[in-house]
């Protein structure tokens, strides 16, 4: 995709992010102090105070540095954004960064007496005046520009491109203007008549400065939408301070106007670039904490994933086994003089049954991960019970395990996938099995299952062994995916247990004492209390609790 068919989310540009009362608020009382400041100053404007000649260059530096990151943030956001009205306010940062530069060098008295390059008395005023110009004039310009978000995306020209190209303008036009300011010294209206005071002409002239500046701040509050606007606005109150206290008010140099004055121009250039910063920080701990979100989810699909391969894995291993060994015997039978057809009919149909098995292994799984109310219908747990005991009946007989069904009469229907739930008995009775089958001829391996009410709506189906039982360590993880008891164990069956029964709105517990045996009871509500709860789960995306 081409630069210009490219679309970015506005919502991660500092200067789309809409402001908030809290920003609105901030803002406002930056603003107000900058006025509450200026009034108090005001009246001592003209009082005299010594010259210092290292203080225009320590103050502008500042503000020089400050304007110049400022820039380079919108250009950084203007990128994003695409919109030209960041592009002409990052030109506009730039612009005064440079600009405050050339009059720092050029200010009498900062490094030479009249100033560096050829610099006259004249030169430093100008580029004064071209900065308190220029700076609202981007910012007007900026406000001028704006454009909703949809209208900004996509613009024509490469952003580092137009970002060069501002850079080659802006530069060009200060280094235009700082020799025009030089070379024009004598040609000039005359703003300074000596080292302290200023002519006439410089109140008329910086008045136009000042012009610029309130028909920003009039702009700005009239058309504000974003955290970057507002502090625009504390930026531009600032400058008007400034341009007021230095160049009318105090109309002179060397006086209180003129040192409290320099500070405004620190609040102005800070004051956007402490926004960005702030801002650019808050979406970026925002934008890590969605990742994280994403890499979490991301992470829980691929257990997810995991666990239902690993679970029809596990689940088809056993029919498949039964496969195996069935057509072993048929073919060893087909091999006698007298074949006997019985023999082989048995065989022949327990292949049968174990290919079901896994054709509902499978459909089980993909129900599982479709929706969850697909297939279901009211069933009986008894009979789930039963078709579970059938399915290990020759697993039961070749371990000796001793059966006893307490099968309670009268309970209500659950509603449910009748092949996931039968998978969650085989699988429960077939660990049960295997843990039985460490016992030795001395100790008897039974295994119970009982159904019966454990409340007025909630139907209990409970699997009880006699084996080793389970460390009381291990039975908080126990339904944790890849986590086992057996020494060759996937980890994965009882994961899949628990989110089957919990996609069924139930529970799935455990317990068990060392030397007795473990139980297992699945809990399920009644058809007419899972009707209600099933609405609550059908949207709702599997997640990896086992």
């Amino acid at each position: 995709m081409t630069a210009q068919g490219e679309r970015y989310d506005s919502r991660l540009s500092v200067a789309s992010v809409p402001a908030t009362a809290r920003h609105k608020k901030a803002a406002l009382a930056f603003s107000i102090g900058v006025l509450v400041a200026f009034a108090a100053i005001a009246p001592f404007a003209l009082v005299p105070l010594p010259r210092s000649d290292g203080f225009i260059p320590a103050l502008q530096a500042i503000v020089a540095v400050t304007d110049f990151i400022t820039a380079v943030l919108l250009f950084a956001q203007y990128a994003t954004d695409r919109s030209r009205a960041l592009l002409v306010l990052a030109g506009g940062y730039l612009f005064a960064a440079l600009i405050v530069v050339a009059h720092t060098f050029t200010f009498p008295g900062a490094f030479t007496p009249s100033g560096m390059f050829g610099a006259g008395q004249q030169t430093a005023a100008w580029l004064y005046v071209v900065w308190h110009v220029g700076y609202p004039a981007a910012v007007i310009a900026y406000v001028l520009l704006k454009r909703p978000p949809a209208a900004t995306d996509g613009a024509a020209v490469a952003p580092t491109t137009a970002t060069r190209w501002t850079v080659v303008v802006v530069v060009t036009a200060v280094a235009v203007l700082t020799w025009a300011a030089i070379a024009g010294n004598d040609l000039l209206p005359a703003l300074v008549v000596s080292e302290r005071s200023f002519a006439t002409a410089a109140k008329v002239v910086t008045g136009v400065a000042l012009l610029a500046s309130v028909v920003a701040f009039v702009l700005l509050w009239n058309r504000r939408t974003s955290v970057l606007d507002e502090w625009l606005i504390v930026a531009v109150s600032a400058s008007i301070a400034e341009t007021t206290l230095v160049a009318v008010v105090g109309a002179s140099r060397y006086t209180v106007a003129f040192y409290v004055g320099k500070p405004f121009a620190v609040v102005a250039s800070c004051a956007v670039l402490v926004a960005l910063l702030s801002e650019m920080t808050s979406l970026y701990v925002r934008l890590s904490l969605a990742v994280r979100a994403l890499q979490r989810e991301r992470a829980s699909q691929v257990l997810n994933l995991d666990l239902i391969v690993g679970s029809i894995a596990h689940q088809v291993k056993q029919p498949l086994t039964v496969i195996t060994t069935c057509n072993t015997i048929v073919a060893n039978l087909l091999r006698h003089a007298k074949i006997d057809v019985g023999k082989v009919q048995l065989n022949v149909d327990d292949m049968a049954r174990a290919g079901m098995s896994v054709a509902d292994t499978i459909d089980s799984m993909r129900t599982l991960l479709k929706n969850p109310n697909e297939a279901q219908r009211q069933l009986d747990v008894n009979e789930v019970a039963l078709e579970a005991l059938q399915a290990l009946s020759a697993e039961l007989s070749d371990h000796d395990v001793q059966v006893r069904a307490e099968l309670a009469t009268g309970l209500p229907s659950v509603v449910g996938h009748r092949g996931q739930l039968r998978e969650v008995l085989v699988n429960i009775m077939h660990n049960a099995i295997e843990a039985m089958a460490t016992l030795t001829h001395d100790r008897p391996r039974r295994l119970r299952i009982a159904t019966g009410r454990a409340t007025r709506d909630r139907v209990s189906l409970a699997i009880e062994d006699s084996g080793p039982g389970i460390e009381p360590a291990r039975l908080p993880t126990l339904f944790s995916a890849f986590v086992t008891t057996k020494a060759n164990g996937m980890g994965l069956g009882l994961g899949i247990c628990q989110l089957i029964v919990s996609r069924h709105n139930g529970e799935l517990t455990a317990s068990s004492q060392i030397g007795v045996g473990t139980r297992f009871e699945v809990v399920l509500p009644v058809a007419s209390l899972a009707a209600e709860e099933a609405s609550r789960v059908a949207a709702s995306p599997i997640k990896a609790e086992a």
